[in-house]
């Protein structure tokens, strides 16, 4: 799986770009994104939409979160293939330190954000 964010500026005077956050509804939003997911049968869905500065920071642990959770997936893979995952794991752990399992699994999408 291959997920992705983009963000981008936009000109408020030239875009027709909503009052409030459409994640959050409590700030003006300072950014367009969009989140692309992927699942296991390669579908993939985009939420597009405008954010805030909080909430933008939001889907990025939120992506954080999905890569950790795809690092420590191979990781398994890999040992039960009887490969040393030594160096990987190393990696892993220094790149996701403050990822905990039980926080991998945690958040779901976006509730308001329109589908593209």
């Amino acid at each position: 799986m291959n997920d992705s964010l983009f963000f981008a500026s936009f000109d408020p005077l030239f875009c027709e770009a909503p009052d409030a956050c459409e994640l959050c509804d409590a700030s003006l939003p300072i950014f367009q994104y969009e989140y692309c997911t992927q699942n296991q049968n390669n579908e993939r869905q985009y939420l597009k939409g405008f954010c805030c500065a909080a909430c933008a920071a939001q889907l990025l642990q939120k992506l954080k979160r999905s890569e950790a959770r795809e690092w420590a997936e191979e990781e398994i893979a890999l040992r039960a293939d009887d490969m040393d995952v030594t160096e990987f794991r190393r990696r892993r752990l220094a790149a996701f330190r403050d990822e905990e399992p039980a926080r991998q699994h945690a958040g779901t999408a976006p509730a308001r954000a329109t589908r593209g």
